[in-house]
């Protein structure tokens, strides 16, 4: 089906769910008392983008996107199951050649109860986007499966630990490498007092490309959940990582690493959060990247029905080894947005990104803005 065909009908939809939007909210099948509910979704946006390659010199463009699913809960028994399927479709105004009809899947299995406690997440998905390291647009398939777990040993003592696999295909392989990842951790946890735990933690991730490369990447760390400082609460990590390839075409690379978020709730309405990270990834160009990044999020609700936010946000992205060539970026990126409830089943959206990206390579210095109007509904 043509896209733009495809993008009426989903309007078409969502058209008519807005018409019962005076109607009570509940899921559009319940079973079992609630137990069991399945819900449609649809939403309709429109966006520009200055600059949809995320290149220098790149074109901008109006994208019209529609999207409809299904979300599935069950809280029933031992297990708890979330499931979701979606199709999401964009139609470019000049770049046609780039629109997309692309399906998504997500489902996790939650245990809650019990001693051991845990979560079996399975995903897939097909994605169109700007790639910020290769500056220009690609189309891939992407899978990922998490296994996670906790036990309580005694009183103050726990661990925790997973496992994970990541696939992302690109479609065209002529630059780009398609990347397979492999991970394990464990986590000790420490009761400290009735506010906060510490953390010791050990994670192994394996990573190979078609490029014929492969690394084992590992990482110690220390850190804290809970109440971090009195009015901060949240979990940091902060430790030492190095990455060793797994034959000559790769070169070792070793540095501190950080991962966490901290949240200060300013008032009843309002609340901040920082993020913050430092890791080892592999583009999609096949060139190791040592990354940092440092995020402020903030939201206030005016009232019960309209919210607004804002963010902001630095990195460095420093590409590894002789394949790197020297490349460093910087960049920055800042978002505002509001959110208005009309009722149980309709919200409106209005989002401004602005992003801008320092590099010595001339192709990759960019300037980016996005706005962004969209409508959501969920029966």
């Amino acid at each position: 089906m043509p896209a733009l065909a495809f993008i009426r009908s989903c309007l078409a939809v969502l058209l008519g769910l807005l018409l019962l939007a005076g109607t009570p909210a509940h899921a559009l099948v319940s079973i079992d008392d609630g137990k069991n509910q399945l819900f449609i979704v649809g939403s309709a946006s429109y966006m520009w983008d200055s600059n949809i390659f995320a290149s220098a010199g790149g074109g901008g463009d109006s994208i019209y996107t529609a999207t409809v699913g299904l979300e599935f809960k069950r809280r029933a028994g031992l297990i708890g199951v979330d499931a979701s399927l979606f199709l999401d479709a964009s139609k470019f105004v000049e770049n046609t050649g780039e629109n997309f009809q692309n399906p998504r899947f997500k489902t996790e299995f939650t245990k809650q109860s019990g001693r051991t406690t845990g979560s079996l997440t399975l995903g897939a998905a097909r994605e169109s986007r700007a790639d910020t390291a290769a500056n220009l647009r690609n189309e891939s398939w992407t899978f990922d499966a998490g296994l996670n777990f906790k036990y309580p040993i005694i009183e103050r003592y726990s661990i925790s630990g997973g496992f994970g696999y990541a696939l992302r295909d690109f479609n065209d392989n002529t630059i780009l490498v398609d990347l397979a990842t492999y991970s394990f951790n464990a986590d000790l946890f420490y009761v400290y007092n009735s506010e906060r735990d510490l953390i010791a933690g050990y994670r192994l991730r394996y990573s190979e490309s078609s490029g014929n490369t492969g690394f084992y990447d590992h990482a110690f760390t220390l850190g804290v959940s809970g109440k971090i400082l009195p009015k901060l609460g949240g979990t940091l990590r902060f430790g030492y990582q190095f990455r060793e390839p797994t034959n000559s075409l790769g070169e070792s690379s070793k540095a501190f690493t950080i991962a966490g978020s901290t949240t200060w709730n300013l008032t009843k309405q309002a609340s901040s959060t920082l993020s913050l990270a430092k890791d080892f990834s592999t583009t999609s160009t096949n060139v190791s990247v040592d990354t940092s990044t440092a995020t402020l999020d903030t939201q206030y609700a005016l009232n019960s029905r309209m919210a607004v936010a804002a963010s902001a946000g630095y990195g460095i992205n420093e590409f590894l080894g002789s394949a790197g060539g020297g490349r460093e970026d910087q960049f920055f990126t800042g978002t505002l947005g509001t959110s208005f409830t009309v009722n149980q089943h309709l919200n409106l959206s209005l989002t401004y990104v602005y992003f801008q990206n320092w590099s010595n390579f001339s192709f990759s210095d960019f300037i980016r803005n996005s706005v962004t109007l969209t409508a959501a509904s969920k029966f």
